[in-house]
């Protein structure tokens, strides 16, 4: 089979990682593979490397466009084509892993990949895991006796195209054009238009997902974003279970909001530490109930203070991920968890940022409100969208993307959040605002005391409101 792959290798050379991938594909065993480098400046990478020099657009980040000319050029005289950054490794156990793949996915589909970095002890991290990206369980499908489901992280820093789906991503409009960003920025766009604009249906390989990772050869974001491989593990066992358990498909948010073109207000799968959750609990030791829960840390942190807590789950994927944390997840139906949960049985409900998710959040509180017992306590954790650094961020993306999409609910399904709007919520569902709780930056902790929580109100982007029964 013959492979055109294209490096997108901007600037000097700072590392041999593009070195290493051109001796890699070169070492190609049984394919025959022709490797372009596109850079912006000349460079010698041997007289069997093909160098093609220029930039798209002024813009350094177009360079990665470079390679769609290039394929369209050459659609008729290769087999398979393969565009990667300069530090993205594929092997030839990838591209026959792929090539199975593309044997038995209906045809609107086509394999993806994640990808990984290696720690000095050898163990993997999923550096593609990270905020709100997940695993769809309602994607999971069974072909050729494996199992395969969406990632909602389209980026893996390369793509493989059969000659007949490069030809179909051409024919679809999507592929020829300009470099741009959107959703995700210039460098990621470059690598995922064929799944976001051309028509095809990203699915990976979760019954052996080592074939369907790719190195990131400088391990970078260990310790910062990702997802270490034995908790993936989980979530990968827990995926397979779905053709089998028809329940397991089902999401809390399923189907209730459009992803829009900034990422940032998509609900976190991984949401950090919310201090403000833990400071706002009713003393002693309470039973808690956690709707929304994701990978489980802000109940992990209930559970070292000393309370019961129970959980339902956005979906039961990442539920894999809270369980592995101490969380107890409910069986429940999630298109209407609130029909199963026992009367009076908590003492706190903690609604965890999913209420600017669901189309009217004073239902949704008056509908769980009968499993608090008396006296009980409300939580919620809310983003303060009214934060100077939020505004800030808002201003700036309006001036480079023109006017936000978010705050109207018809198109979005976002509500947004501050410490107004879900004191609102909460009062014309009949309950009682207590006390409002900010996570205010540490560096900034003195002056919001010296300001008696006005500062607070400024700085935090997160926070929690208690509230009670009457």
């Amino acid at each position: 089979m013959r492979i055109l792959v294209a490096l997108a290798n901007y600037g000097v050379p700072k590392n041999d990682h593009v070195h290493r991938l051109i001796e890699t594909y070169r070492g190609f065993d049984r394919h025959e593979v022709d490797i372009v480098i596109l850079s912006n400046i000349p460079k010698d990478f041997g007289p069997d490397i093909e160098v093609r020099v220029g930039l798209p657009s002024g813009n350094p980040w177009s360079l990665p466009f470079a390679h769609r000319p290039l394929f369209a050029e050459r659609q008729d005289d290769y087999d398979l084509f393969i565009y990667s950054e300069d530090d993205t490794l594929i092997l030839e156990r990838h591209v026959d892993a792929f090539l199975a793949a593309e044997a038995v996915l209906p045809p609107d589909h086509i394999a993806g990949f994640m990808r990984h970095e290696i720690d000095e002890t050898g163990a993997w991290h999923y550096s593609t895991v990270h905020a709100a990206y997940h695993w769809d369980p309602a994607s999971v499908i069974e072909a050729g006796g494996e199992v395969y489901a969406s990632f909602t992280n389209e980026h893996s820093a390369a793509y493989i195209l059969t000659r007949e789906k490069l030809k179909r991503c051409i024919a679809s409009g999507g592929f020829l054009i300009g470099p741009h960003e959107g959703r995700y920025d210039m460098l990621c766009s470059a690598a995922t238009d064929p799944y976001t604009r051309c028509g095809l249906h990203r699915v990976v390989n979760v019954s052996r997902l080592e074939d369907f990772s790719l190195h990131h050869m400088p391990n970078k974001y260990i310790g910062r974003i990702g997802l270490p491989k034995a908790e993936m593990d989980l979530q990968l066992a827990r995926l397979r279970q779905v053709p089998g358990r028809p329940s397991l498909r089902a999401s809390l948010l399923d189907g209730r909001v459009r992803r829009v073109a900034s990422g940032r207000y998509d609900r976190s799968y991984f949401t950090p530490r919310v201090p403000s959750v833990v400071r706002a609990m009713p003393d002693g030791e309470t039973r808690v109930l956690s709707i929304g829960c994701d990978m489980g840390r802000i109940e992990a942190d209930l559970i070292a203070a000393g309370h019961v807590v129970e959980a339902v789950p956005l979906d039961h994927v990442i539920a894999a991920s809270a369980e592995h944390r101490g969380v107890e997840i409910l069986d429940v139906d999630l298109d209407s968890p609130a029909e199963a949960l026992a009367p009076g049985r908590y003492d706190v409900l903690l609604m965890n940022f999913c209420l600017p998710y669901l189309p009217d959040p004073v239902k949704t509180l008056q509908a769980h409100a009968p499993a608090l017992a008396p006296g009980g306590a409300v939580l919620v954790p809310f983003w303060n969208w009214s934060a100077i650094p939020e505004r800030r961020r808002r201003r700036e993306e309006a001036e480079k993307n023109g006017p936000s999409e978010l705050g109207d609910f018809a198109a979005t399904g976002i509500h947004r959040t501050d410490a107004r709007v879900v004191r609102g919520w909460l009062e014309a569902a009949g309950f009682r605002v207590r006390a409002t709780e900010y996570d205010v930056p540490a560096r900034h902790a003195g002056r919001a005391r010296a300001t008696l929580h006005l500062f607070d109100r400024l700085i935090a982007v997160t926070g929690t409101i208690r509230a009670g029964q009457g």
